[in-house]
């Protein structure tokens, strides 16, 4: 029985046949558009999580398990260049009356939101480092020169490491 169809609505899910026959499910499946799906690295793409996901009452209770789908915007952390990272978590949460924090989401009354549980679980995919590839070797050289001003069309300096510095003026004595 699937209990929205994909595109539709909030996900305030009103859970009250569920609850009054323990063991029941419904399954929630399709695509949603969730706010505030972005941190200082990157966000997902439109904010659109896919969600295939079962709802289970237990005692008073829901259990919410499944898989939500996403795909990360970040920028590469050698070369800047965009990159798309799919993920794909797999969920097990726990909604009731008297959540504990941190462990379990509130369930009030006969409704539970899964928006604030989606958006904890996606958050917590973002990589810490993203990488377009391992062969990655960074910008291109000069890609991010810029002339000062009236330097018209200057070419960018050498780049070099100052560590190497004290070495400019060494010589080697000849035999």
């Amino acid at each position: 029985m699937s209990g929205t169809q994909p595109g539709s609505g909030p996900l305030l899910l009103r859970v009250g046949d569920l609850l009054a026959q323990p063991g029941r499910r419904r399954t929630v499946d399709g695509r949603r558009v969730l706010a505030d799906l972005s941190a200082a690295a990157g966000d997902i793409a439109g904010g659109a999580v896919d969600l295939q996901l079962v709802l289970e009452a237990q005692a008073g209770r829901i259990m919410v398990s499944g898989t939500v789908r996403a795909c990360w915007e970040l920028e590469c952390r050698r070369c800047l260049g965009r990159l798309s990272v799919p993920v794909a978590p797999t969920i097990t949460e726990v909604f009731e009356t008297a959540p504990a924090e941190g462990d379990t989401f509130p369930l009030d009354g006969e409704a539970v939101d899964l928006a604030p549980m989606l958006r904890e679980v996606v958050l917590c995919t973002q990589p810490l480092a993203p990488l377009c590839g391992l062969s990655c070797r960074g910008p291109a050289d000069g890609a991010y020169y810029r002339p000062a001003e009236g330097a018209g069309d200057a070419e960018p300096p050498a780049r070099r490491d100052p560590r190497w510095a004290a070495l400019d003026g060494f010589r080697p004595e000849a035999g």
